[in-house]
Order: structure tokens, then C-alpha cells, then sequence
């Protein structure tokens, strides 16, 4: 038998054309742009914009950021900080996970959470030293497992975006609202995984944003939406990390509820965390709070500002 080392999982990276739903994304004045396609451990590759000030402000941490359901690099916040951010001297690396776009619902949390993996290797194979993760929404949840799980001193702190609290209760409470329906959920989706068919749509829809019904996998539904077996739950992480925590809300939020930030809060002052911020940035009625359109310049402000205090 050889003893020659082999390889039996590895991250890669290459560089890549720009993706066709990201022509209209450009980089500011003075902000060097390059896509590239990273492979996560178990084979799924995915896009990645890597945004480089030609003067970074000194050291400038990368910003590692993660988008919210079926969102992408181009989706609001992610394009507002990866270009307000990049504009200010602080480079970011934003990517598309498995759940971006039509893929929305049908991942598994844990499997996502691989390509948060995967771009963290890759900046530092870049040459970062000092990564700061950001997740928005759904991605706040991915974001809080990883920064759990994986203590790492390059890691100099996280930031989240309209942040759920405890989803798998928020989805069964609050957006499906009904045990029937639950119920049903539930029961089909722990048949499909006893079966091992990890990733088949049910039969049944569940009740999502906006009170729309949408199709979703026995996987999403396990790891996100049930009680008791979901792992998103960043009340259950964020106690768990060892970094500071910035978490920004937009008061005009209709899908964050203006209990989660301090239910979250509440989960930090049992937490190991040496520093926490919460922000609540004001912004015009009618606008969408949890796109921060109607806050972006402040987004951009709170951020950069918080991450000139990291040193």
C-alpha cells in the first residue's frame, strides 16, 4: 500500500467570467473587481466577488459576506456594504450560496454552511489574515453556526443584518400558524429523511413571507423550519462565539420583529462574546426595512465605523 498522502475532500478556487445576473453590479471608482468560483468540500461550486480597494485603509479587515434567502451578491444589503464598504478602503468578498436565487428553500443549513466554509479558506488563501463575517437574514443564522463552530484568530469579529432570533419557532408561531399544517409538514418530511431522500419537495407547502405558500424540501424543512431538530436557531450560536458582534436592525423591519434583536441580546449576556452592538437605524415609512433601502448610507456608516473600533 502507497504511503503517499491523497486527498479526500479539498476547497478550490479559479477565477471566473462575470456571472450574467451580476453584469449590471460594478465595482466604485478606485475598486478592483474579480469573480471567482469557489468548490466547497462535498463539490458544490458557487460565485464569489472578490472587491479590492487600490488603497485599503491600514488594516482594514476583509468583510466575508453572506446573503438572506434566495438573495445573492447582488441583492440589498449585500451590494449596498460590498460597494459602500469597498469604496471606503475595506475589501469584501461576498458569494452566492446553495440557496441563492431559484435554490431558495431547498438546501440543508448544515450543507450551507460549507460554502461559508469554503469562501473563508479561499480569503485566506488570498492572503487575508483578518476576516470579519457578515450575514444578512436568513445568512445571519449560517453565519452564527460557523463563527460557533469554527474558532479560528483570524477572525476578528461578525456582523448581522437583519437577524432572526429563533426561526424554527418564528416558522412554525408566526409564519406557517397552523399545527395542521405543521403537522403535515413535519410528518412527510421525517419520512423522506428516514428514506434518505434528503432533498424531495413535499407535497405540502409551507407558508412563508408575505403569507405565500411555497414549495420546500424535506431538508430545508428539517434544519431550518422544525422544532427540535433545526439548527438555525442563532439564540442556541451566538452565545457560542468568541468575537465581537455587531447586529443592525432597520426599524421599518416587517420580517426581523423588533423583539428578536433583544432576544438575541438576552442569549449574549450568558456569551462569550468580549463586545456586543446593537443598532436600530431609523429610516422613512414605507420603505423596505429589511432591504435597508431606505437606511443604506447609515448601514454603510454603522459598519464601516464599528469596524475602525475592531484595531
Amino acid at each position: 500500500m502507497s504511503t503517499e498522502d491523497r486527498t479526500a475532500a479539498a476547497v478550490s478556487y479559479r477565477p471566473a467570467e462575470t456571472p450574467e445576473s451580476l453584469l449590471d453590479f460594478h465595482a466604485p471608482d478606485g475598486v478592483s473587481l474579480q469573480y471567482y468560483e469557489i468548490t466547497s468540500l462535498d463539490g458544490r461550486s458557487g460565485p464569489a466577488a472578490h472587491l479590492v480597494p487600490a488603497e485599503p485603509l491600514p488594516d482594514a479587515p476583509l468583510v466575508l459576506s453572506v446573503h438572506g434567502s434566495g438573495g445573492s451578491i447582488g441583492s440589498l444589503p449585500v451590494r449596498t456594504l460590498a460597494l459602500g464598504l469597498s469604496g471606503r478602503g475595506v475589501p469584501v468578498l461576498a458569494i452566492n450560496t446553495r440557496q441563492s436565487g431559484d435554490a431558495v428553500n431547498t438546501d440543508n443549513f448544515y450543507a450551507t454552511v460549507r460554502d461559508i466554509e469554503a469562501a473563508y479558506w479561499t480569503a485566506r488563501s488570498l492572503g487575508y489574515s483578518k476576516i470579519v463575517l457578515h450575514g444578512h437574514s436568513l445568512g445571519t443564522s449560517q453565519v452564527s453556526y460557523f463563527a460557533a463552530t469554527h474558532w479560528h484568530p483570524e477572525t476578528a469579529g461578525i456582523a448581522l443584518t437583519g437577524m432572526f432570533a429563533d426561526l424554527p419557532w418564528k416558522s412554525r408561531h408566526l409564519l406557517i400558524n397552523d399545527e395542521a399544517t405543521y403537522r403535515a409538514l413535519t410528518e412527510e418530511a421525517v419520512a423522506a429523511a428516514q428514506a434518505g431522500d434528503f432533498g424531495r419537495t413535499l407535497s405540502t407547502q409551507m407558508s412563508w413571507l408575505g403569507g405565500r405558500t411555497v414549495p420546500v424540501t424535506a431538508q430545508h424543512f428539517l434544519t431550518y423550519r422544525r422544532t427540535g431538530t433545526a439548527g438555525a436557531r442563532s439564540i442556541e450560536w451566538i452565545a457560542r462565539v468568541p468575537n465581537p458582534i455587531l447586529m443592525v436592525r432597520d426599524q421599518h423591519d416587517t420580517v426581523i420583529h423588533d423583539f428578536e434583536p433583544g432576544w438575541l441580546e438576552a442569549a449574549l449576556e450568558q456569551g462569550i462574546s468580549p463586545s456586543v452592538t446593537s443598532v436600530s437605524l431609523p429610516s422613512p415609512e414605507g420603505t423596505e426595512g429589511h432591504r435597508f433601502d431606505g437606511s443604506g448610507e447609515s448601514l454603510v456608516d454603522t459598519v464601516a465605523g464599528w469596524l475602525a473600533k475592531l484595531g
